[in-house]
């Protein structure tokens, strides 16, 4: 129970010195998907009594997650959405919300600190390579003279416009500090992918298809080669052995038998039954007649393959 009184002091103490000077701290982290991560860290001025109390409740180890579900920063958040989705016709939640609590001290007391952290998903809009911030935002942003807003943006990413204008950029960070009045829809931004990366981009793919090209250029060559040298050794091979065509003509003084056996001879000693027939312009029944002699009286061998006679001449 003294736990549950030491945080309702707390919180107490925090909301009582909401009309007072107080720093708002509001981060927020651009995810190249569209997603965004939200810190809103709340700095309020403390007594030194309250301070020791803030303290002492944060450093007795109780289980602060007993007080993180705070119904009015719920309330608040999911207004906010409702209204950016209403604005921005594009479906948006919240999800991991986290509350932590600190302190920091100063000559005159200190403050004490509360954060909030959410994902806030769907919260920009990207088209192509740009990506377009401010449509979550239907009456601005609030933002007071003590508060200060930290963009920060996806590497890789340049801001083509923004308004207003921010103060200063460090890093991948735009930080507005102060006296803005930020109006419907702003901070307004418009992001684009840096051109550097696309040109990397484009001059590795233009190497990569040359590399393609001449490799394809000199294995054409080296076959266009090959092919030349083949057809140049059967050209020349042409040349020096020009082809004997055997032609098988009965002659008067030359019998049938002897006619058959020259042209095997002249062709190398075999040749099919049908080239013997074309070639000695004599009927098939004639042919098969002589052959049938020949091979009988062992001159010739009579091959089988497949609907074709091999002929070959037997050597003696």
């Amino acid at each position: 129970m003294r736990k549950k009184v030491v945080f309702l002091f707390i919180f107490l103490v925090l909301w009582a010195h909401a009309a007072a000077a107080q720093s708002i701290i509001i981060t927020i982290g651009v995810n190249e998907s569209g997603n965004a991560n939200w810190t809103l860290e709340k700095q309020i001025p403390l007594t030194p009594p309250d301070l020791k109390a803030w303290e002492a409740a944060i450093k007795s180890g109780q289980n602060i997650s007993n007080y993180r579900d705070i119904p009015a920063f719920n309330a608040m958040i999911n207004q906010f959405i409702s209204s950016a989705q209403n604005f921005s016709n594009r479906s948006m939640k919240i999800e991991k919300v986290n509350i932590s609590y600190d302190t920091t001290e100063t000559m005159s007391g200190g403050f004490g600190i509360i954060r909030y952290n959410f994902w806030w998903i769907n919260f920009s809009r990207r088209n192509s390579d740009k990506i377009f911030i401010g449509d979550a935002f239907p009456q601005g942003l609030p933002f007071s003279s003590d508060s200060v807003l930290v963009v920060k943006i996806p590497e890789g990413y340049d801001v083509i416009s923004a308004s207003p204008d921010f103060d200063r950029q460090e890093g991948n960070s735009l930080i507005w500090e102060g006296y803005h009045s930020f109006g419907k829809g702003e901070p307004s931004l418009v992001l684009q992918r840096t051109s550097g990366g696309w040109f990397f981009i484009l001059i590795s793919l233009v190497i990569f298809v040359a590399a393609g090209a001449v490799i394809f250029w000199k294995r054409r060559q080296s076959r266009y080669k090959i092919e030349s040298d083949s057809i140049q050794a059967q050209v020349t091979e042409t040349e020096a052995e020009p082809p004997i065509t055997p032609i098988l003509y009965p002659e008067a003084d030359m019998g049938d038998e002897e006619m058959i056996e020259q042209f095997l001879i002249r062709s190398g000693g075999q040749a099919s039954q049908s080239d013997i027939v074309n070639e000695s312009r004599l009927s098939k029944s004639k042919i098969s007649t002589v052959l049938t002699k020949m091979k009988n009286d062992g001159r010739i061998l009579k091959i089988k393959k497949g609907k074709e006679n091999l002929i070959r001449l037997v050597r003696k």
